[in-house]
């Protein structure tokens, strides 16, 4: 995202986001699978805990946090000293926490 200065859940192609989690997470042999995705970015120096408060504080990203469906999370965090297009050239970090949930 920061690389082309995009900041969306559908992938740069246009793809939607759960086809870019289906490739690291496999739906294939599952009877149910099902993912969600929280995005975030802020000024370079935003941490774990003001993340999750930002998050908590938006209806959306809250009920996936505490939605008793997940059952995996993969979190990541990135920072870029100066990202293009969205981002505007300035430092930023671009959190993601993916949820998901396979069962057979």
């Amino acid at each position: 995202m920061a690389a082309r200065g995009f900041f969306a859940h559908d992938s740069a192609d246009h793809s939607v986001f759960w086809l870019r989690i289906r490739r690291w997470y496999p739906a294939a042999g599952w009877r149910f699978w099902s993912v969600g995705e929280n995005l975030l970015w802020r000024s370079p120096d935003v941490d774990a805990a003001a993340a999750v408060r930002m998050w908590m504080q938006s209806p959306e990203h809250r009920a996936n946090i505490l939605s008793p469906l997940w059952r995996q999370v993969g979190i990541s965090a990135g920072h870029f000293a100066a990202a293009p297009g969205a981002y505007g050239q300035h430092a930023v970090t671009i959190v993601t926490a993916d949820f998901g949930v396979r069962r057979g």
